[in-house]
């Protein structure tokens, strides 16, 4: 929005400088006069002393009057509609922040570049909710344009995280470009937030140790994740296909289940899986203290504070 301002606001200059350079060798006036010339040929306000005499000066002032008046309005209605545009705009972020302060267990995506953008859209096609933040202007611009609730912060600090209403969050995922930024909004994330699911990306292992270290849940470094990805479709391509059909194919849903004391699961076997949760479902693992268990035997005992890792088919 404000580039277009820029852009507008240069051209007149240079439209002005050219009136004022051509009006000074032509007509041998001082730079001052030279410059109202100009100046009354854009605004179309007429005087005697502008009246071209020489061939030259008749074409330098046409030349003059069609790019000047153009270029004025043009920069006239680039600055009326970035006005009105920021009006709509303030306006459009105090609705937004009305509703997200009513949010709940939604998830807050800081971020809005390329791997912001694709946590979002993953999100979104699970059908959560997604809150995204950014400190870049164009960025933001770009989300919200996707149909995205955005918003442009100054820092991820305090306040960003009363903005994006972090407090009653369910999750957030880091996605800003730089390690120290992210640290920050983590640290402050937490401060709002303790109990908090974060999950963030790390340009170097450096920073993934630090993170970690700090205690964000997951960190993800996405040059590696990339390269073993890519080294399993070279040496197993078709588990890989198969692990991606789990993770993306319609009709495949991969599902966590939270055993509790009141759980059907709680003190039953593997065995009983599909008894109670459907032929159709299938437990690939589950999470223990800490400890994933993939595999697991018919007889192995689900208890209270396990997860599990199921696979649905509707096929």
């Amino acid at each position: 929005m404000y580039r277009r301002v820029r852009l507008a606001t240069i051209l007149l200059v240079l439209v002005v400088a050219y009136g004022t350079l051509g009006f000074h060798w032509l007509k041998n006036v001082s730079w001052l006069l030279a410059f109202y010339y100009t100046v009354a040929v854009m605004s179309t306000v007429s005087d005697p002393g502008i009246s071209p005499r020489t061939p030259a000066a008749i074409i330098f002032t046409s030349i003059l009057v069609i790019v000047g008046t153009m270029e004025w309005i043009f920069w006239v209605s680039i600055l009326v509609s970035t006005i009105v545009e920021t009006d709509l705009g303030y306006l459009q972020e105090r609705r937004w922040k009305r509703k997200v302060g009513r949010m709940r267990d939604h998830f807050v995506v800081l971020g809005a570049g390329q791997v912001g953008r694709s946590i979002a859209a993953e999100l979104r096609a699970q059908g959560e909710t997604v809150v995204m933040a950014d400190t870049d202007g164009e960025r933001v611009a770009k989300v919200i344009h996707e149909g995205y609730i955005a918003f442009h912060v100054e820092r991820i600090d305090h306040d960003g995280g009363e903005t994006v209403n972090l407090a009653a969050a369910r999750g957030l995922a880091l996605a800003l470009p730089d390690d120290g930024q992210n640290l920050y909004a983590y640290l402050s994330a937490r401060d709002v937030n303790p109990n908090i699911m974060v999950v963030a990306r790390a340009q170097t292992a450096e920073a993934a140790h630090y993170l970690n270290t700090l205690g964000v849940d997951r960190v993800i470094l996405p040059d590696v994740v990339s390269g073993r990805r890519m080294a399993h479709m070279l040496v197993k391509p078709v588990a890989h296909d198969l692990l991606m059909a789990i993770l993306n194919e319609e009709g495949v849903q991969l599902n966590e289940v939270m055993v509790t004391e009141d759980s059907q699961m709680a003190y039953q076997p593997v065995e009983q899986v599909r008894q109670i949760f459907g032929q159709d479902v299938t437990l690939i693992g589950y999470w223990r203290e800490g400890t994933t268990h993939m595999g697991p035997k018919a007889q192995d005992l689900i208890r209270p504070g396990d997860t599990l890792i199921l696979v649905q088919s509707d096929h």
